[in-house]
């Protein structure tokens, strides 16, 4: 019987997990000036491609979905396949709101964490 309760206890907190998908424009200008040159959707739970062009600056948003309460969403960029901690070049909190920053790196990964 608790073999059961632990079970349906794990399935609900795994349920639970918010799921985040964030609107990713990269720029080769300073200051997020259009056109984009690049364009992807980032989602959370997964260490995806980025394309690997040399950025001076970036914005995100998040499109949908939310984190759990008492936490926050944050997009890591890499400059290395893989999201290796060895390689993080910065990790940005995203709003709904388009927020920009400036940079200086070619990225390579990218992922977004509720933290």
């Amino acid at each position: 019987m608790q073999f059961k309760t632990l079970t349906l206890t794990l399935l609900t907190t795994a349920t639970a997990t918010a799921t985040l998908d964030i609107a990713f424009s990269g720029y080769y200008l300073t200051e997020c000036v259009s056109p984009s040159i690049e364009s992807a959707n980032v989602i959370s739970g997964a260490c995806g491609p980025a394309n690997g062009l040399p950025l001076k600056s970036f914005s995100a948003h998040i499109y949908s979905g939310a984190c759990d309460e008492g936490t926050a969403p944050v997009l890591k960029m890499y400059t290395a396949t893989g999201c290796t901690e060895d390689s993080l070049y910065g990790e940005y909190e995203v709003t709904s709101e388009t927020l920009c920053w400036e940079v200086d790196a070619t990225f390579l990964s990218n992922e977004v964490v509720c933290e």
